[in-house]
Parts: structure tokens; C-alpha cells; sequence
């Protein structure tokens, strides 16, 4: 078995499902298999998946453990060399999987691809970027990318800056489509990913220990996936979302950079967003959280 699909549901029944749908119309050049694990959903049962694709595997979590402990309980159930972590919220435009698979098996050296993410609209997601660095921070601070090219922009800031029309090699890439040799895995501790964030920023912190290990991250432009990303969230729903994500990077940022360089970070973010222009709102929202974590208060 060359690829193992993991796909997590947590009461998303018909997206799961056209997640499903999606990676078997279009896959074709790898042999794989698809693992649905559910987190525990009351919106229906979870049997209707084996009912609806019979192919596939159904594993039954007991309770909602979150992403990262979802998909390592998914991982125990695969045999894949290859191990493919799918959003329940995408959807394969083409034969993604085929063309992500045959990058990360054509060089020894790499650890982790992903796929071009786009909106319903076509639209791009900026689903690649760089590590967290006062270095970074300064360049925006001191407004240094106004003085680059968009090429030298792209290598070095990524994120927004880069066009996604070609192949790129990021410090970390989004959750939805990870694509990751069964070797990584096993090299990491415990033979299992991370698992200490319930949700939100564990794909930060896998692809640092990807690197950690030595391996590349690749970026495929031609493998295109579908991403809903809802816009939609209601506010307060948003602002828990921020405030967790916020809250797990401080825990990576401590842990992997240690606690002077930490707090030098968000002085330099608190800076960078004291002289943003735009949303006044946001601006004062984002000075508060980064004050907080500044001084070692919850958010």
C-alpha cells in the first residue's frame, strides 16, 4: 500500500463524505486506502460512512480527542508507507494524491509535501510558510520588503508573498493536506506525531520536527485540493479560535525557542502591529493578546 488517507470527522457527515468521493474520483496512479476516524459526532451514526464506502476503514474514537490525537490513532490503523492527513473540509480538484505521492518518493532527502489549497472560487489559500523569527519580524518592522523583488519577497517572507504558480520548500506548511513518509513518523518521539494541542498549531509544530529530523518540506502546485475554510465563523467563535491558536504557539515558541527569545518575539510583533495600517480594531485586539502572553497572562 503506497498511500494511507486519514480524513477525521467530528459531525460533518456530508463534507466527510464528499471528502471521501473526491480522493476516489480522482486517484488513480497510487494503490491507497482511506480511513475515516470519528471523533465521538452525534449528528449521526458513524456507521452510515462503512454503509456509504464500503472500501474504507471506520475507526470509531470513543471520545472528541482532537485533531492531532484523531489522526495518530488513524495512523495506528495504517499500513501505507505513506501517510496523507486530509481535512473532512477538502476535496481533490485532481489526482493530487498520485502527483504529491511520486515528489516526496522521488528524493530521499524529503519529508512532507502538500498541495495547492484553493477557495470554491479558485481563489488560492497562502498555506505555506516560514518559522516564527525576530528576523522576519525586523524585516517587516523596518518595511525591507518594500526594497525586494517579489521573487526575493517569495523566498523569504512566503506566506502571502508567494504566488503559488511553482514549487517551493517552506518551514511549515497547513494541516489540511500533509503528505509524510511513514520513516518520518517513526522518527518521531514516540513514533507519533505531537499531540499536546487539542486543535490548531500542531502543524507548526510537526513541521519543525520534520526538519528537526532533516528532512525538506516541498510545496506541489500541479496536485490542487479544494479547501472550504469557512469565512463565515461567527465572531466570538473566531476570537476563541484566535485565542487558541495564540495560546499553542506560545507553548511551541517556549518550548522549541526558549523563554528570552520568546519574549523578544512578541515585543517585535507588538511593534509590527502598533504601526500596522488598517482594521483599528483587529490592531488593538492583537496589541492586548500579545501584551498578555508578553507578561505571561491567559488570554
Amino acid at each position: 500500500m503506497q498511500v494511507s488517507i486519514i480524513i477525521i470527522n467530528y459531525n460533518t457527515f456530508q463534507l466527510t463524505s464528499e471528502a471521501v468521493e473526491s480522493i476516489i474520483r480522482h486517484t488513480h496512479g497510487v494503490s491507497y486506502e482511506i480511513i475515516v476516524v470519528d471523533n465521538a459526532s452525534t449528528e449521526c451514526d458513524p456507521g452510515l460512512f462503512a454503509q456509504r464506502f464500503p472500501t474504507i476503514k471506520l475507526v470509531r474514537n470513543p471520545d472528541n480527542s482532537g485533531f492531532a490525537k484523531g489522526n495518530n490513532l488513524g495512523i495506528r490503523h495504517a499500513i501505507g508507507e505513506t501517510i496523507l492527513l486530509f481535512n473532512s473540509d477538502a476535496a481533490c480538484l485532481n489526482d493530487a494524491v498520485t502527483l504529491t505521492y511520486q515528489e516526496l518518493m522521488a528524493d530521499a532527502k524529503l519529508g512532507l509535501t502538500t498541495a495547492r489549497l484553493e477557495y470554491p472560487d479558485g481563489r488560492v489559500q497562502h498555506s505555506c510558510g516560514r518559522f516564527p523569527s525576530i528576523k522576519l519580524q525586523m524585516i517587516e518592522l523596518l518595511r525591507l520588503q518594500k526594497v525586494m523583488s517579489a521573487e526575493q519577497r517569495a523566498h523569504i517572507l512566503q506566506g502571502a508573498f508567494f504566488t503559488y504558480d511553482k514549487p517551493l520548500y517552506p518551514d511549515w506548511v497547513w494541516g489540511t493536506y500533509y503528505h509524510l513518509k511513514r520513516e518520518v513518523i517513526d522518527k518521531m518521539p514516540g513514533q507519533q506525531l505531537a499531540d499536546d494541542f487539542f486543535m490548531y498549531a500542531e502543524d507548526l509544530q510537526w513541521s519543525y520536527t520534520v526538519r528537526k529530523l532533516g528532512y525538506t518540506i516541498k510545496y506541489v502546485p500541479e496536485a490542487r485540493v479544494m479547501h472550504h475554510f469557512s469565512q463565515s465563523t461567527k465572531k466570538e467563535k473566531r476570537l476563541n479560535q484566535g485565542n487558541m491558536i495564540l495560546q499553542n504557539e506560545d507553548i511551541f515558541l517556549n518550548r522549541e525557542y526558549g523563554w528570552a527569545t520568546t519574549k523578544a518575539y512578541y515585543l517585535a510583533k507588538m511593534a509590527n502591529f502598533f504601526l500596522l495600517r488598517g482594521n483599528p480594531e483587529h490592531r488593538k485586539l492583537m496589541l492586548q493578546q500579545y501584551g498578555k502572553m508578553l507578561r505571561g497572562k491567559p488570554l
